[in-house]
């Protein structure tokens, strides 16, 4: 590879994060990325790029069948946010969590980080959803913004690869199904995927860690700052920051008798119409209920169930007297219409997705890996090319492509486990999908707390490196001694909680927040 093919491979990725950390603007920073990727692919011609950036890498985006859906299910999901916030079921269930069970700044994100682990079927609409949900109890509790987006983050980007009947889950079973079928492997892809689930050591230990940093306050780096700030001064977002989030709340009208079974009965109804669309479209009478929910399409079961919860939402507001007819139709638009910045980053995403695949990046980044392989570092190895490939991309999606198959070939050759391999692949593209400033997630648990997004990623990157720095020494140990998945996450978790203890030490020292906000 010459030397022009590395700039190629190198360049687009780390231009967009770093304009995305340095501007604070991920829209425009997306944009000079695919432009200069597209003009370096044209050899330097700018008006060939600038074609090139709209008719090959960004516009092409809406040919795939499965972005049109999830930009379909993304803004459903924001109309029906918004309907429950107006309609007043998340006010009532978060009064009444408040006042019952929730009334401790500890309390108040425990019972958050159980919510995004409740929540767990879609990584993309689960942040905007559990946000509005919650919201309304962190701000009453003075838990920051940038608090409230890592919890969401963090759960709601690693919990549904946990998961087989989750978004994630379906896809990536359908990967190494086909992965199977090209290398006539007889291999089951639903169990090793499930056999990979305790080699996901930085899947669960950012999970972990959310709870151990609520139940201890052992905060540090940038979100100690926001958190002192939140509780010593009422201010729940930094001064002057640019947040994306849904309009304000309206008053309820005189009359209105809005209950907690606002929000219960939705989400109940949103879980139940989920399962019964995967059965449906996995054609349960042939397959079973449990074979068709592994052959099903979550996607087109998503769209059909946040819009029919949408409209049930919506009559429940209206028999509430919360909101006429009109108001709500107006409410689940609006909701809607608030996602279009989300949806145009996304869209800026795939279109930079497009252009490192045509860089060369993951290829570039594979081949440097690639010659470091051995029995005792292969996970090590595969976690670290996985790791920088999706927070360069900001995807999680092309990396389980372009990494499954390799890391499950390479498990073969060495008769290492194959569950092994796919664990690993899936906590290193969570890496990138949690924390990279151009991931989809990222800027989604931004929206649903309404936090200025590069707060989100500085004041979050320090704790997702912690949790991704005890997940290697995991992997290595893993590999140097052969033991199993468990030794390993073990071993994680412990690290995470030591690191975790000695940082809060040294850079989140005891302040007036800290000893009270127990």
């Amino acid at each position: 590879m010459d030397t022009y093919q590395v700039l190629l491979a190198i360049i687009p990725p780390l231009l967009a994060i770093t304009l995305a950390i340095v501007t604070k603007q991920v829209i425009l920073s997306l944009f000079i990325a695919i432009f200069v990727g597209a003009t370096m692919l044209n050899f330097g011609n700018p008006w060939a790029g600038l074609f090139d950036t709209f008719f090959e890498y960004i516009l092409p985006g809406f040919v795939d069948v499965d972005h049109q859906r999830m930009i379909c299910f993304c803004s459903f999901c924001g109309g029906l946010s918004l309907m429950l916030e107006r309609g007043g079921g998340a006010e009532a269930f978060a009064n009444a969590l408040s006042k019952n069970v929730v009334k401790t700044r500890r309390s108040g994100q425990v019972a958050t980080w159980l919510g995004g682990v409740a929540i767990w079927f879609s990584d993309s609409t689960n942040p905007v959803l559990v946000g509005a949900i919650f919201r309304n109890i962190t701000d009453k509790l003075k838990i920051s913004h940038e608090k409230l987006a890592y919890i969401l983050d963090s759960t709601t980007a690693a919990v549904p690869t946990l998961f087989s009947l989750s978004a994630w889950g379906a896809y990536i079973i359908g990967v190494i199904g086909g992965f199977y079928q090209e290398i006539s492997y007889s291999g089951n892809p639903t169990n090793d995927f499930l056999a990979g689930i305790p080699y996901q050591y930085y899947t669960i230990g950012s999970i972990a860690m959310v709870l151990i940093i609520a139940l201890t306050g052992w905060d540090y780096g940038p979100m100690k700052r926001a958190e002192d700030r939140a509780f010593l001064t009422g201010q729940l977002t930094a001064e002057g920051a640019e947040v994306r989030t849904h309009a304000e709340k309206r008053e309820l009208p005189e009359g209105a008798r809005p209950t907690i079974w606002n929000m219960i009965i939705p989400l109940v109804i949103l879980i139940v119409l989920i399962f019964v669309g995967m059965a449906y479209t996995g054609d349960a009478a042939a397959n079973g209920f449990v074979g068709s929910l592994a052959e099903g399409s979550s996607l087109r079961s998503l769209v059909i169930a946040f819009f029919i919860t949408a409209v049930i939402s919506g009559a429940l507001s209206v028999r509430s007297k919360v909101m006429t007819a009109h108001e709500a139709v107006s409410t689940f638009i609006q909701g809607c219409c608030s996602m279009m910045e989300v949806l145009i980053i996304m869209m800026l995403a795939w279109g930079i997705g497009s252009v490192c695949s045509a860089c060369g990046t993951s290829a570039f980044i594979v081949s440097v890996c690639e010659g470091l392989l051995t029995p005792a570092t292969l996970c090590a190895i595969i976690f670290i090319a996985a790791c920088l490939t999706s927070f360069s991309t900001g995807s999680s999606w092309s990396v389980f492509a372009i990494f499954t198959p390799i890391a499950v070939s390479m498990a073969l050759a060495i008769d290492a486990p194959v569950g092994m391999a796919i664990g690993v692949v899936l906590s290193g593209g969570i890496f990138g999908d949690h924390c990279s400033p151009i991931s989809d997630t990222t800027v989604l648990s931004s929206v649903g707390a309404g936090c200025n997004h590069i707060d989100h990623v500085k004041t979050q990157l320090p704790y997702a490196l912690t949790v991704a720095a005890a997940a290697l020494v995991g992997y290595l140990v893993t590999g140097f001694t052969g033991g199993g998945g468990f030794l390993g996450l073990i071993i994680t978790l412990v690290l995470i909680c030591v690191i975790a203890f000695i940082l809060n030490k040294k850079f989140g020292c005891a302040s007036e927040a800290n000893i009270t906000k127990q």
